[in-house]
């Protein structure tokens, strides 16, 4: 949750050449609905309330959170970070390999 902040001002500053999608490996989607609400994040979140056994998070090998992954326009897999603090060099990264 402490990376909130940083990936508020990345979805501004990158609104047309990314689009940020939340993952949540909460069992309580109520509760990630309230989060997502109390934090102000205007990104989507899937959530199904089945922890790391979800679909989602099972085709991704998601092993902990949280988990940043940068995918191409394809779907593919571009990088997968530890942190959102790396997300911005990546981005630029990602922005001017396809160009």
């Amino acid at each position: 949750m402490e990376e909130v902040p940083l990936l508020k001002a990345l979805d501004t500053k990158h609104a047309n050449d990314i689009v940020i999608v939340g993952i949540s490996t909460d069992v309580s989607v109520e509760r990630v609905d309230r989060v997502v609400k109390e934090k102000g994040m205007t990104w989507a979140i899937v959530a199904d309330g089945k922890e790391f056994g979800g679909p989602i998070p099972t085709a991704y090998h998601i092993q902990g959170t949280p988990e940043v992954f940068v995918l191409d326009r394809d779907g593919r897999i571009f990088a997968r970070l530890g942190s959102a603090r790396q997300l911005e060099a990546t981005v630029k990264d990602a922005l001017s390999s396809r160009r």
